[in-house]
């Protein structure tokens, strides 16, 4: 089965689709479209200060395995310690460590920084784990002074969070620990307390998350060893990690390929800026194939309509395309838009052109005049038509803990078949990726665990996404949705994605014109899509099933070159490229095609305001999605 490509029916009657599509032509006629997001290209990562409970219940050995709270959390927090990138700052103070007397005054006095907030170098991580294996348990349970002592480690700007692992309710009050939250909220402190009940008894839960709520943070229970280590893992990874766009820094040009810069084979990293497009110049032969993906990155998710556009040809051409032209759409949610193409489709040689020179384009209907640059991955690989030996071995795949989903194409976890846990926060999208022969079938399954207090909304549900080797998504089955909403349910829910029938030669487009037939490196994404604020950060548990079938052939298509660059972990020197200064933000001139976009369909007064409107808005989406296949 091969599941419906999404240029040609992705933009069908889509339940979600529709429901936003009836918001936005509930707007006033002429209204001005919601502006992009403004991010900084390089996210920044949150100051955090963990602050553990070592009060003398966490000598309970009630954890897991026979082990105690103690233990675990020493586990939990080791692992932390370990995994925290080294420019990611990161403090640790504890409460009822030291004193295990009686006298209330000096056991709600019992809170330390054992670390100072600052950068995990060698010496900081190897001094922090030294520390940690010592803790003991002993005393009072002084949360809200703990909270305040915290904000204070963490300083009085930037983005800072506090998590904190408790077992039980403040002893120590007053201060109670809600109103030294509320206290902290008012003083206009940006900075949010994650919480982790741990094994907390039911009297203490309203009061932990009562402290996360009023602070904009995500509470959880861990109710064993393991639990604790992933929630904590978790709400780490909310404070540290975004997408993690990487690549060359190159500066596309931004008047047409005249003065574009030459790219060889690699992965790159430029911007968008002002809704500029931008050009590159490369080099192939007539009879070799070039791949160009591009993927556009945003923190908080791109508005509805936000269309990238890939196209080559011949560096003469008033408008390149006759080697390759590819987009994707987003819907909503997700923080990355990218798609991608392979020339020479059918095995025939490409256009001539002159001096072997071409031109890539890649077209933004992302940002608009005025917004903040947004970073872009591109990618870039050639491949000869004749078949060629390769020493690239794909990575090993990771199982368990090791298999925590990355935060890019770059960093995506190799995985295999199997069963693969993990917990997410609401927001969070981790990549995976798996590698396939032809002779294959991948099959994936994604289920989480809904709370039944989970706030609910029209549009919240499980995403599920599948790119291929081209980085270009798709719909995951012949349902044509793209998630599988909640619609007030709550519990285990599950969503499906393929098989996807790998039949193909690297080299080709296959029976399927967007190559989910092709071997490669195929991307798995999850997310609990919610695009409001009240769910952002609650952590719920992850499974994700792949299955992956049928007897491999050798792979005798040609062999794309990535320059050693794409499908790699980032390295550290693969720094994030900052702004260009001075750039000019000015609206880019548009064709007539391009006047005939879904985001200017979308602002015409036609049917504003009725489903009529909606269905109207959904055919010509249909619609444009055809006329770009066939213009390609």
């Amino acid at each position: 089965m091969h599941p419906t490509p999404p240029r040609r029916l992705a933009l069908a009657a889509l339940p979600v689709l529709l429901a936003g599509s009836l918001l936005a032509l509930a707007a006033p006629a002429g209204a001005a479209p919601p502006a992009a997001p403004e991010t900084p290209e390089t996210p920044e990562s949150a100051r955090i200060d963990l602050v553990l409970d070592l009060s003398g219940s966490m000598k309970q050995a009630d954890a897991g395995g026979g082990r105690t709270r103690l233990s675990a959390a020493k586990q939990a927090v080791t692992r932390i310690i370990d995994k925290a990138p080294e420019q990611a700052e990161l403090g640790l103070r504890v409460y009822g460590a030291t004193y295990p007397g009686e006298d209330r005054k000096k056991g709600c006095a019992d809170t330390q920084a054992v670390l100072p907030v600052a950068a995990m170098d060698r010496a900081a991580r190897a001094d922090a784990k030294s520390r940690v294996a010592g803790f003991e348990a002993v005393g009072f349970t002084p949360i809200g002074v703990s909270l305040r002592a915290a904000a204070d480690d963490l300083g009085p700007s930037g983005k800072r969070r506090v998590v904190l692992v408790s077992d039980g309710e403040d002893t120590c009050a007053p201060p109670p620990p809600c109103d030294v939250a509320r206290e902290l909220k008012k003083q206009g402190i940006d900075l949010a307390v994650d919480v982790i009940g741990f094994r907390a008894p039911a009297s203490a839960r309203a009061q932990l998350k009562c402290i996360a709520d009023v602070t904009g943070g995500a509470y959880t229970d861990s109710d064993d060893a393991d639990a604790l280590i992933s929630d904590l893992d978790t709400l780490f990874r909310r404070g540290w990690q975004t997408y993690q766009a990487t690549g060359k820094p190159v500066e596309g040009s931004l008047d047409g390929c005249r003065n574009a810069p030459l790219v060889t084979p690699g992965q790159y990293l430029d911007e968008f800026t002002g809704g500029r497009d931008l050009y590159y110049r490369v080099k192939k032969r007539q009879d070799q194939l070039l791949q160009v993906s591009a993927t556009a990155v945003a923190e908080k998710g791109y508005d509805r309509g936000s269309i990238i556009t890939v196209a080559a040809g011949p560096a003469d051409e008033n408008e390149p395309r006759s080697w390759l032209r590819e987009f994707d759409q987003s819907m909503g949610w997700a923080n990355v838009i990218s798609t991608g193409g392979r020339s020479g489709a059918g095995g025939k040689a490409d256009k001539p052109a002159k001096d072997d020179l071409g031109c890539v384009r890649v077209e933004n209907k992302v940002t608009r005049s005025g917004d903040a640059a947004m970073p872009v991955e591109l990618l870039i690989g050639i491949a000869d038509r004749a078949p060629r030996a390769t020493g690239v071995r794909p990575p090993e795949p990771r199982t368990g803990a090791d298999a925590e989903g990355g935060f890019s194409f770059n960093g995506a976890t190799p995985i295999g078949p199997g069963t693969h846990r993990q917990s997410i926060t609401v927001g969070e999208a981790p990549f995976w990726r798996v590698e396939l022969k032809p002779g294959q079938r991948l099959t994936v399954k994604a289920g989480v665990d809904i709370p039944g207090d989970f706030p609910q909304a029209t549009t919240a549900g499980l995403a599920l996404t599948v790119y291929n080797a081209r980085r270009t998504s798709t719909l995951c089955n012949e349902d044509q949705r793209l998630t599988e909403l909640f619609a007030g349910r709550t519990g285990h829910i599950e969503r499906v994605c393929g098989p996807w029938e790998i039949t193909e030669p690297s080299g080709t487009t296959g029976g399927d014109p967007d190559g989910y037939d092709v071997p490669g490196t195929y991307y798995v994404q999850a997310q609990v899509a919610e695009p409001g604020d009240r769910a952002k950060g609650i952590v719920v548990p992850l499974s994700l099933d792949v299955d992956i079938s049928g007897t491999p052939r050798a792979d005798h298509g040609p062999v794309f070159r990535f320059g050693g660059e794409a499908g790699q972990e980032p390295t550290a020197s693969e720094g994030a490229k900052r702004a260009k200064p001075g750039a000019v933000a000015t609206e880019a001139s548009a064709s007539k095609e391009e006047d005939d976009s879904p985001l200017d369909l979308l602002a015409t007064p036609a049917g504003a305001g009725s489903a009529g409107g909606a269905v109207l808005l959904v055919c010509a989406l249909t619609w444009y999605a055809l006329r770009r296949r066939r213009t390609g």
